[in-house]
């Protein structure tokens, strides 16, 4: 009772404080930062501009504020010298713990004042993307956790040392290591911000948020414990800090308590579910082992049962195997995703023994079993929450179970055999306003039932066991081009967009001029294209026959606003689909001895072309010439471009933005630009038209080099060079 009188007091104590109404109104500032000044993240999407963007400086900021009040309450009886009177009142250690619980209770206050402040205009300028639940969920998940660890890394070298400018020096060294972590790519060591690249604007974020939570539990154990353990050091009786932790260690149930929680939080670290510890350089070699062990095996039949948990992220499978009489027997080795577990295995109903390899390879695990002679039926239950490929921890794409999108690939749907030429089922539940939509046009959709629950039962069948889904809120449009049919499946969150920016006509104008002057796709199947939308994780796109799926980033408000890839929103969202040329039919990746040469320069002098010769040479050359000869004059006008010296002693985060700009203006205008002039020089846009039909239908799974391309105008660089 005593101690909650204390923190009554405290907590009264620090409201009625001006200096803290001052880190209050301080904190809930530090997000405006992110919407104007550092915009720390790229990626074009919504949610993250106007959310993640102030989340960044608003807990970075908030967790310094924070770490400096901790210090000064903290410091308060020293500065005014008045400790050795508290001591004798009320002990240190209960003093220290009351007034960090205060400061707790302040933070709270500053994070739910930043919440409202910025609510209003937030919503207003993700127009159709608004997001109230992500907005609300992100900022206590992120912004008031960071404010109680930069308390807590304050209170706890503040116990140590006593001294209030050392202290702050140590948490400025961790909040800088922190952030370097964040950059490089681990999740749960990046205390002030969690490593989450982007948030969807129509899939929904289950997983970013997931992480969050779990960053934020991780760390609030960790420090937890070791802020009950730093109580130990509470200086007693004048003595020194190894002389008062001895006198406070008879408190028992302190440093117990504190070392469970930081087992705990180890524990929490070793075991997270996200990620797997695959390497980088994936072991092909052990997947392809399984061609191997499965030779002869003869399966007649093969029917699945699959059943999402779309609120815990979880799936729960069962597959059966049909054998034939003629199948081979032995030991057999299947692929699933290496979060998932094999439940049980049955032969005939009859238990069977199963190992699973040690490594784990990209997304999946090679799981091991012993098929006895004589068996006619293989029964598997398995599931799990699917895991992530753990070298790159900036991708969260491929497998994603939630309320808002379903996507599961590279083994994530149904153990993979590797069988081929045989009957494969399987049945998915999903809810009934999703539309599944199959990897492969060669995976059918045979049946649909409405369970009459909310949720329908979808039926696909396929000749192979390697089969993977997309299913979200799609909304079709199918668009006849000639004698091609394109049918594009997108999220019905950007429907309104899509229709402004006249997504038909983008379609019709794209593939009629491309298709003309540079080819069909090399990847369309019986003149028939399903372009797919898919979640903002899935950076980029991809390509199967027939096939072409393309991040949510492609189409967001701020990607069809983007004056670097064309005049206008319909020009933009053009940009973008011509990538079905210069980027999926003719690879075309980053050259760090060129870094102008990448598929934008191509897509950017495509788009001029199409419309040029759509609205005519005047507009091409105001609208797209003129201004990348303008942005060319300006990066070679610029100091920094003069002077590269200078650049390097500048900070770094002006340095970056620097150098940003000047790669976009390297690709979106001098690469064009240099296109352009290629074309005058090999005799006109006519023949140019020639040279890029034939790179595009040629070595289409090979890199299109920038040599390659002089080579085919017959051209040096130094004819086209810009100066």
């Amino acid at each position: 009772m005593r101690f909650l009188n204390i923190m009554r007091v405290e907590i009264l104590k620090v409201f009625r404080a001006k200096a803290s109404w001052l880190f209050v109104v301080l904190a809930a500032v530090s997000p405006f930062f992110g919407f104007t000044v550092f915009k720390l993240n790229a990626v074009e999407t919504a949610g993250t501009q106007m959310i993640i963007n102030p989340l960044l400086t608003g807990s970075i900021g908030s967790c310094v504020l924070f770490a400096l009040f901790t210090l000064f309450e903290l410091d308060r009886v020293n500065k005014y010298r008045v400790s050795a009177l508290v001591d004798a009142i009320v002990p240190a250690g209960t003093v220290h713990i009351a007034k960090v619980i205060a400061v707790f209770s302040v933070s709270i206050f500053a994070g739910l004042l930043a919440v409202l402040v910025y609510f209003p205009y937030t919503m207003i300028k993700m127009e159709s993307f608004a997001n109230p639940k992500l907005y609300v969920s992100a900022y206590l998940i992120f912004m008031i956790p960071a404010m109680w660890f930069g308390s807590l890394f304050a209170a706890i070298f503040y116990q140590i040392t006593k001294r209030v400018e050392l202290s702050f020096m140590m948490v400025a060294a961790c909040i800088l290591l922190g952030f370097k972590y964040f950059v490089s790519g681990d999740f749960l060591l990046s205390w002030v911000i969690t490593n989450i690249p982007v948030f969807s604007d129509g899939f929904g974020n289950s997983r970013p948020l997931r992480m969050g939570l779990y960053n934020r539990l991780f760390w609030l154990t960790f420090l937890g414990g070791a802020w009950i353990i730093s109580i130990l050091c509470t200086r007693k009786y004048e003595k020194g800090i190894f002389a008062s932790v001895m006198c406070n260690i008879n408190k028992w149930y302190m440093p117990l308590s504190g070392v469970l929680l930081l087992l705990f939080s180890f524990y929490h670290y070793r075991n997270q579910p996200f990620f797997n510890k695959a390497p980088m350089e994936v072991d092909w070699s052990g997947l392809d082992s399984i061609y191997e062990y499965n030779s002869g095996l003869n399966v007649t039949k093969v029917t699945a049962h699959v059943k999402p948990d779309f609120g815990r992220g979880t799936l729960i499978g069962e597959i059966i195997y049909t054998l034939g009489e003629d199948s081979a027997y032995g030991i057999k080795r299947m692929d699933l995703n290496c979060g998932y577990s094999l439940y049980s295995i049955t032969a005939d109903g009859k238990p069977v023994k199963f190992t699973d390899s040690a490594d784990d390879q990209f997304l999946t695990k090679i799981f091991e079993f012993d098929i006895p002679n004589g068996t006619r039926e293989i029964r598997i239950e398995y599931g799990g929450y699917p895991m992530l490929w753990g070298a790159n921890k900036l991708q969260m794409s491929a497998v994603e179970i939630s309320h808002d999108n379903v996507e599961l690939r590279c083994a994530s749907l149904i153990p993979d055999l590797r069988l081929s030429e045989t009957s494969v089922e399987v049945s998915i539940i999903l809810p009934e306003h999703f539309t599944l939509l199959p990897e492969t046009l060669n995976t059918t959709i045979s049946d649909v039932t409405d369970n009459g629950d909310g949720t329908k039962t979808w039926m696909l069948t396929h000749q192979f066991d390697y089969i993977g889904i997309y299913s979200a809120d799609y909304s079709n449009r199918t668009i006849n081009v000639g004698s091609m049919t394109v049918d594009f499946f997108y999220h019905r969150n950007f429907h309104r967009l899509l229709e402004e920016n006249g997504i038909d006509e983008v379609i019709t104008d794209v593939f009629n001029y491309c298709t003309k002057h540079f080819g069909p796709l090399h990847f369309i199947k019986d003149n028939y294209l399903r372009l797919i939308m898919t979640s903002a994780f899935n950076f980029g796109g991809g390509a199967l026959p027939g096939v072409s799926d393309m991040s949510e980033t492609t189409f967001s408000i701020y990607s069809l606003a983007d004056p670097w890839k064309g005049a206008a929103g319909m020009e933009i969202l053009a940009h973008e689909i011509i990538h079905q040329w210069w980027g999926l039919n003719r690879v075309l990746w980053d050259d760090f001895e060129n870094p102008a040469w990448t598929a934008e320069g191509l897509t950017v002098y495509t788009t001029y072309r199409l419309y040029n010769e759509k609205y005519g040479e005047e507009y091409g050359r105001a609208n797209y010439v003129d201004k990348w000869k303008l942005a060319v004059e300006g990066m070679n006008r610029n100091f920094y471009r003069r002077h590269p010296e200078y650049l390097d002693i500048l900070p770094e985060n002006f340095a970056a933005r620097i150098r940003q700009r000047e790669h976009e203006v390297l690709k979106y205008s001098l690469m064009p630009l240099m296109i352009f002039r290629a074309a005058e020089l090999v005799g006109g846009e006519g023949i140019m038209d020639g040279i890029l039909s034939v790179l595009a239908q040629s070595n289409n799974y090979e890199q299109l080099t920038f040599q390659e391309f002089l080579d085919a105008c017959g051209i040096t660089v130094e004819e086209i060079l810009i100066e």
